[in-house]
């Protein structure tokens, strides 16, 4: 299984995907759509706040299946590179630096500056759990380009563990991540959207740690650290076995 580090780092990824300013802005709305929920003028709930939790699980577990697939894929093609895994680590901790330093604003690529936002007009109003539920896998697909760079970061990271299961941890590390603030602003929707923009108006610190943590998983990856520690954290813990 992957490293706890490397669980650590996709949980992370996660959570500063989420305070992105391409998702964070968003979250009361698309809550609302999902559950037909409102806040009223007196800044109270208006509608079952059981039901607006049922969907953001919905929503979650749907873009969760999509990542978690991904994450397998990625790890798969990991698996047959497996021969040249030292190369594949090499040139992946290249690419996060390249990525935290565009991130960082240090480096400019052009085509990374592109985001893309699935607006809900778009999908058409879906009824039910089930709606929610495809709503969120549409959402891991059509609001990629959005957390790109950073969801790139976790797939070079799922592809240098050179397993199917490991790859797909990863990325359950990574839903978890962007879902658990997710359902926690839907128990608290009427109080979220303070929250939120408040968060919202640290973007920029947000982006300057996603930047450096790119940076970081690069020359972790580059360097092979993490399976060092891995390798230690086992023999660790291996002692109380």
């Amino acid at each position: 299984m992957p490293e706890p580090l490397s669980i650590a780092i996709a949980a992370g990824a996660g959570l500063l995907s989420f305070a992105s300013p391409c998702v964070v802005p968003l979250v009361p709305g698309y809550l609302g759509y999902l559950s037909g929920a409102t806040v009223g003028a007196d800044g109270q709930l208006v509608g079952d706040r059981r039901k607006v939790v049922a969907h953001a699980l919905m929503f979650v577990l749907g873009f969760t299946l999509i990542f978690t697939v991904v994450g397998a894929s990625v790890g798969l093609i990991g698996f047959a590179l497996l021969r040249n895994m030292p190369i594949v680590q090499k040139v992946g901790g290249i690419i996060l630096v390249v990525l935290g330093l565009h991130t960082l604003r240090l480096l400019n690529i052009p085509f990374l500056n592109r985001t893309v936002r699935l607006e809900m007009s778009a999908i058409g109003r879906q009824r039910g759990y089930l709606g929610s539920l495809l709503i969120g896998a549409i959402f891991a697909v059509g609001w990629t380009p959005c957390v790109g760079i950073v969801l790139s970061g976790i797939l070079t990271l799922a592809a240098t563990s050179a397993t199917v299961g490991q790859g797909a941890l990863l990325l359950v590390a990574y839903s978890l991540g962007l879902g658990v603030p997710f359902v926690l602003s839907a128990f608290a929707l009427d109080r979220a959207r303070g929250w939120l923009r408040k968060l919202n108006a640290r973007a920029r610190l947000v982006e300057t740690a996603s930047g450096v943590m790119l940076v970081i998983m690069g020359l972790l990856v580059f360097t092979n650290f993490m399976s060092i520690m891995s390798a230690y954290w086992y023999r660790f813990f291996g002692l109380f076995l």
